[in-house]
């Protein structure tokens, strides 16, 4: 089995997405890290999906090899502004086979992140840990990109009615995301978006993306906290 790696360089460090496998990823502080440590990502993602009841995916020898590269764009102008990869990958319209996939997905990442907070006491989830970020920050900051990254494609719901409330805001999001999801299946569309393109799969690539990043994000902070 052969996996495309499609590299990009965002916020000081490189993300090796794998084509073939909806929200796997490795990411280092260089290129070459990242590349290596893809493999051991594929692997990892394999076991977690067969975990999550999934019997359509199996491991085995598998090679990868680099499809596309992209480097993260600044604006000279701008220095907070910049532009992060679209590549060839995010083209196509979504098919019905992917938002199946995409859905399951979804499902299994949000059991992960709400296990990840689960029983932990208010003074815990307020806790500073680093830069004014706590875990309920980083669940707050994770529900509101889910709406920022359908606001790309014009189709969020007013930032003035975001849900305050940490994991009400998650589960505000993820429904409209998932009411949304279905008017995507066959449209070709890409959207020029603040110096930035985007289109469906994009979306979803991230999103997906960035939920499992967060995850990683709170237990770094649980370990931190020794809880």
């Amino acid at each position: 089995m052969s996996y495309s790696i499609y590299l990009e360089e965002m916020e000081e460090r490189w993300i090796a997405h794998v084509a073939e496998l909806w929200g796997c990823y490795a990411a280092a502080i260089d290129r070459e890290s990242a590349l290596a440590q893809a493999p051991q990502a594929i692997q990892q993602h394999l076991v977690w999906r067969q975990v999550h009841g999934d019997a359509t995916l199996h491991g085995g020898p598998f090679e990868v090899r680099v499809a596309e590269m992209q480097r993260e764009w600044i604006d000279p102008t701008d220095p907070a502004n910049s532009a992060n990869a679209f590549f060839a990958i995010d083209v196509p319209p979504l098919t019905a086979e992917d938002l199946d996939d995409i859905r399951r997905l979804l499902d299994w990442n949000r059991a992960d992140l709400l296990a990840s907070v689960k029983d932990l006491p208010q003074s815990v989830l307020e806790q500073e840990v680093e830069n004014d970020w706590s875990i309920n920050t980083i669940v707050l900051h994770t529900g509101r990109s889910e709406r920022w990254y359908l606001d790309r494609l014009g189709l969020a719901f007013p930032f003035a009615e975001l849900n305050p409330d940490p994991l009400q805001r998650l589960e505000q999001s993820r429904t409209h995301l998932l009411r949304t999801l279905p008017s995507l299946v066959g449209i070709a569309r890409i959207v020029w978006k603040d110096s930035e393109l985007w289109s469906p799969r994009k979306m979803v690539r991230r999103a997906l993306w960035h939920e499992r990043d967060h995850m990683q994000h709170i237990w770094q902070f649980r370990e931190r906290l020794g809880v």
